[in-house]
């Protein structure tokens, strides 16, 4: 077994939000660029070459794509249509999936006038007020390591929910592409469960970054620590 496969969630998650910035590296033909402040720009013969990103809107309706995905899977959803006054089209199909002992809540939202996509998967809890303040900050500093995606709290009940989205007009849109962003969103939010899950564990969770990450390592240890390894004896 790997060093890194050893390692607990607390570890992991301490390890990416303090693990320092990747140094540049530079090699023999790299020029610092120059900005082309102050300069007369005029006497270049040069042309710059134009970056154009195509775009083409889907013939069929987002909405339809997903609905034949969700029913290609037989899995049972509810659809929400647009308000009559929505210029944005929002259409939103909600539905339940349970991942291990996690069963929460999944919701599309599709914007047709805009061409987008996103994916919610919603904790099936509430955060306390008591509890907010820590959250927020969990919140805040997982979501400045993100790449894709982010977390979302709704401050006037407490909600937490993970979100990741996509342009249709940009990469398109088919079954795969559909997949891997529900699966992607329900990884995450699987992950997320259990961060806020050990956060509730404690009656007056820290404030301070470190120490919270501290007593959270040492809840998710106090959970793990009998359950058997990998090894073959």
């Amino acid at each position: 077994m790997s060093q890194d496969n050893k390692l607990s969630l607390w570890q992991k998650l301490k390890r990416l939000l303090t693990s320092p910035a990747p140094q540049p590296v530079y090699s023999d033909e790299a020029q610092t660029p120059e900005t082309g402040l102050g300069r007369e720009t005029g006497h270049s013969s040069e042309k710059k070459p134009k970056i154009s990103l195509v775009k083409s809107r889907p013939t069929t309706p987002i909405v339809d794509t997903i609905k034949q995905f969700l029913q290609s899977k037989q899995w049972h959803y509810t659809y929400y249509r647009p308000r009559a006054d929505d210029t944005q089209q929002s259409h939103h199909l909600s539905l339940r999936m349970r991942n291990g002992r996690l069963d929460c809540g999944y919701l599309f939202r599709i914007q047709e006038t805009n061409a987008l996509l996103a994916v919610y998967g919603i904790l099936p809890f509430v955060i306390p007020e008591s509890h907010q303040s820590a959250a927020m900050l969990l919140i805040t500093q997982i979501n400045y390591d993100m790449i894709i995606g982010n977390l979302e709290m709704d401050v006037n009940d407490g909600e937490i929910r993970f979100k990741s989205a996509i342009d249709v007009e940009a990469v398109g849109i088919n079954d795969t592409i559909i997949e891997q962003l529900l699966q992607s969103v329900v990884a995450m939010t699987t992950v997320s469960f259990e961060i806020f899950d050990d956060l509730l564990n404690f009656e007056n969770p820290s404030e301070d970054m470190q120490t919270l990450l501290l007593e959270l390592r040492q809840q998710s240890d106090a959970r793990t620590f009998y359950l058997p390894t990998q090894f073959v004896q």
